[in-house]
């Protein structure tokens, strides 16, 4: 399993608010793993007044595959709506597929 170092280095942090800031750091990092899949056995954060710091215990080595289907414009549709849609996707004409959606291909 892996390990994550992340280090954030800042003007002088106040001491009131040095905890807080370590509690904020780990939250939104645990929930954008969680959000997107990924599992981790532990955090811990730390504090320093010029130092935010996580480490994440437990990551996996690779994240999980994702799979994503985006429908684009309709067969016969002007060129630039298809030149929207694959700028939007970043592919090529090419990779695209045509599929029958009962509403139409």
């Amino acid at each position: 399993m892996a390990e994550l170092l992340l280090e954030i280095l800042s003007e002088e942090i106040p001491a009131r608010m040095q905890a807080r800031a370590a509690d904020d750091l780990h939250k939104m990092v645990a929930d954008g793993l969680a959000k997107n899949g990924i599992a981790f056995e532990a955090a811990r954060s730390y504090v320093t007044p010029r130092r935010l710091v996580l480490v994440i215990e437990g990551l996996p080595p690779a994240g999980p595959d994702v799979s994503e289907e985006k429908r684009g414009p309709r067969v016969g549709s002007p060129a630039q709506a298809m030149d929207g849609f694959l700028k939007s996707t970043g592919m090529g004409v090419e990779q695209l597929e045509q599929r029958d959606t009962g509403k139409g291909v």
